[in-house]
């Protein structure tokens, strides 16, 4: 064990560490002063000539957890508006597909093609406009990760703050928006509700803007998740808030009184909610004591009290994380060649990451709670089921999970390492989002289960969710993640989504008529069946 740790600490960049707290440190005692932006000032990518980007030829692509690799004909990195157009248009001329890529947080296929990838990472300007009315609104080119987002948005003057958004601040706001991403704010919904424009280069190398239409709401619908169907996303326009502060709480209630009841009043008095399981946290031995079982349990409210740590806090603070997440991630690794280990290491790093906490953070702090994410390498796997009126499938659900745990170790099988992990939101609007309602009330669970990459007999469990949660509740997987190997999942959502693919394929057909973006074998079976 002294071996993985020392391997792993050998892996932090200490000197990049040091440069980051000793910025922090120079700004906190007022040494530096931080950038001040206007309301229209914008964070500048790097300059390009207008015309087609120099291509990388045959150059193989990997998504960040290892998982998928292919080698396209074409790779560009577009740098202006231009360049994407150009590469647009080029794709067109010669019978190409293109499809696109951020940080590749993706466990489907999503981006995969033989023919033109779009790395969008070099388009990253950032503005913000007050409206008329008063609100604001976020203008971000695709490529802009959500650590500059956020950074932007915190010099701004006011301070300004996303009402929601996913935990990973590494990821680009496009690849964010185009599957439908989420995070845990319950009646901030899916970010697609949060977008409120978007900038799409279409099938003809045109630039069409897509607003919010009461005699056409179809168009936004389909906008707002639209897996990269209807052009390349250039630029999303998202409604932000004056800056504000969350009290997140942690607590650790037992798994045996953890009742829909108890759970329903968390969700219907706070800002958000996430409930993790995390295997084995009851006993290193793998036999679970029902009597010590507990949840990890965390929920946001808005407060108006002090924050509890001051910026330099807060920094060290996320520094300490990023290095105990790559430390895991060594330590981790044993479970791959020694799966038995795994009630021992996953009941260990729950006696060091769960506690009972409650603190004032700012709402960026609040929502990024957890830095060096990108450090596991992980498998995930996600459906959004429709809510009970009682929340008891939620609780019905977490059983099921928490007992298959135990019956696959009883196997000598552990398929399940990370966590699962249930967050519950407000329904969504877009077309093909997978909390599509037309209840404006109906509330969603997002539930998943999370695994290092490569962890033996996890496809497996996962299947098993997947088949089950469809069958019970006719769930719908998270487009980003592991789903196109489910059995019979691409027949099922066929028929299940067809009312609605009718509706975005009404609008896809007027933008990309030739089919340039529609180059995914999965969404093919799904759009037009076998």
């Amino acid at each position: 064990m002294d071996n993985v740790i020392n391997e792993a600490l050998e892996q932090v960049n200490f000197g990049k560490l040091q440069d980051k707290q000793g910025s922090i440190v120079k700004r906190h005692l007022g040494m530096v002063k931080p950038e001040s932006h206007g309301p229209e000032a914008s964070i500048k990518p790097r300059d390009g000539a207008a015309g087609l980007p120099i291509p990388e030829l045959e150059k193989p692509w990997t998504n960040w957890a290892h998982t998928i690799t292919f080698t396209p004909k074409y790779t560009f990195r577009p740098q202006n508006l231009d360049q994407l157009i150009a590469c647009v248009k080029k794709a067109n001329n010669e019978n190409l597909k293109i499809r696109c890529a951020g940080e590749g947080h993706s466990w489907s296929t999503i981006s995969v093609t033989q023919s033109c990838l779009l790395l969008m990472n070099d388009l990253t300007e950032v503005t913000v406009e007050q409206q008329s009315n008063g609100d604001w609104v976020l203008h971000a080119e695709a490529g802009a990760s959500i650590s500059k987002i956020d950074n932007y948005l915190r010099e701004h003057n006011p301070p300004l703050a996303m009402e929601s958004m996913v935990v990973l601040t590494s990821i680009t706001i496009g690849g964010a928006i185009a599957p439908g991403c989420h995070g845990a704010t319950t009646e901030a919904r899916t970010l697609a509700e949060q977008v409120v424009g978007l900038e799409i280069v279409t099938g003809s190398g045109e630039l069409h803007k897509f607003v919010d239409d009461p005699n056409n709401p179809d168009e936004m619908s389909a906008a707002r998740v639209s897996l990269g169907l209807l052009g390349v996303i250039y630029k999303v326009s998202f409604r932000v808030k004056p800056m504000f502060k969350l009290r997140m709480i942690d607590t650790l209630p037992l798994v045996s009184q953890f009742t829909n009841k108890y759970l329903e009043n968390l969700v219907k008095n706070s800002f958000g909610i996430e409930v993790f399981y995390w295997p084995f946290n009851s006993s290193p031995t793998g036999k679970r004591d029902p009597s010590k079982d507990k949840l990890w349990v965390k929920t946001w409210k808005l407060t108006n009290d002090n924050v509890t740590y001051g910026a330099l806090e807060t920094t060290l603070y996320h520094q300490a994380q990023s290095i105990s997440m790559v430390i895991a991630s060594a330590v981790y690794q044993q479970l791959l060649t020694h799966p038995d280990r795994t009630p021992f290491i996953t009941y260990l790093g729950g006696k060091l990451r769960l506690a009972e906490r409650n603190n004032v953070w700012l709402a960026p702090d609040a929502i990024h709670y957890q830095a060096g994410i990108d450090s596991v390498l992980s498998l995930d796997t996600e459906f959004a089921i429709k809510i009970d009126n009682d929340f008891t499938n939620v609780i019905t659900e977490l059983h099921y999970i928490i007992d298959r745990i135990d019956y696959y170790q009883k196997q000598g099988k552990f398929p399940i390492n990370l966590v699962a992990e249930f967050r519950i939101l407000k329904s969504s609007k877009a077309l093909l989002s997978t909390a599509y309602d037309d209840d404006p009330d109906a509330y969603y669970l997002f539930i998943e289960v999370l695994s290092i990459t490569k962890t033996p007999g996890y496809y497996e469990f996962a299947n098993e969710l997947g088949t089950r949660w469809m069958k019970l509740y006719n769930a719908r997987p998270h487009w980003a993640k592991y789903w196109e190997n489910i059995p019979n999942i691409k027949s099922y959502l066929h028929e299940k989504l067809q009312s609605k693919i009718q509706r975005f394929e009404a609008v896809r057909r007027k933008y990309d008529p030739t089919n340039v973006f529609f180059d995914n074998a999965s969404l093919r079976r799904v759009f037009y069946g076998a």
